[in-house]
């Protein structure tokens, strides 16, 4: 038996900084000298969010460059960067940088305008807490996958992958180092989490889970 895996969760406490962008140039300049955790509010935080009501774009920016400045080619930009390829807030915040500053030289005139309302930027304060939750073994932990909350999930799933520096998520680390079960750990963590609910990333591990038990079992 690996080592037992205990489920966690977090409870953000959202903050207004008083900072605020009128214009691309404001944005830019909130993203560059912004702390990492508003960074990680506006982004991955966000995803907590918005998957509950399906917005379109997948983060804060991209939203307000959409509905504010109605410039859908830059929000299109800012949608299209996967989360799932970073493991550190810099090298998010680097990538951000890089689209907005080479928007502004293929369309200057985009800097001229002011946003129909502003945008606020955001803080975050974060505390992790255990649960009453262990799995022992692969079988409990598909038992509790059920009963877990979305901030459980999402916390394991999305948020520890930044916690940890390592791209990739606490279910299949825990699968592949302490059950060793690598092939089944692989498949998880292969998931795209951009086109899931967190309902459905819940839906789609259990289905990996009852897949890899169901063929143990038929060759046993």
């Amino acid at each position: 038996m690996g080592d037992v895996f205990q489920f966690l969760s977090s409870a953000s406490l959202e903050k207004l900084t008083g900072r605020k962008a009128y214009d691309l140039e404001d944005l830019l300049d909130l993203i560059k000298t912004c702390p990492d955790s508003s960074i990680f509010y506006h982004t991955f935080s966000a995803f907590l969010k918005m998957r509950e009501v399906q917005v379109p774009y997948n983060t804060d920016f991209a939203i307000w460059v959409s509905r504010s400045l109605n410039e859908k080619a830059l929000a299109e930009k800012l949608m299209a960067v996967d989360l799932s390829e970073y493991n550190t807030i810099k090298t998010l915040k680097m990538r951000f940088i890089e689209i907005i500053e080479t928007y502004r030289e293929q369309k200057p005139d985009a800097f001229q305008k002011t946003a129909n309302e502003p945008f606020y930027l955001y803080d975050i304060i974060r505390v992790v807490y255990p649960t009453d939750k262990f799995a022992y073994d692969l079988k409990s932990f598909r038992e509790l996958l059920p009963t877990i909350s979305v901030y459980s999930m999402y916390f394991h799933f999305i948020e520890s992958r930044l916690h940890t520096h390592l791209q990739t998520d606490d279910f299949s680390t825990w699968i592949e180092e302490s059950l060793n079960i690598p092939d089944l750990a692989q498949m998880i963590r292969k998931i795209d989490f951009n086109v899931y609910t967190l309902e459905g990333l819940r839906t789609r591990i259990i289905q990996l889970i009852d897949e890899h038990l169901k063929e143990i079992e038929q060759k046993g």
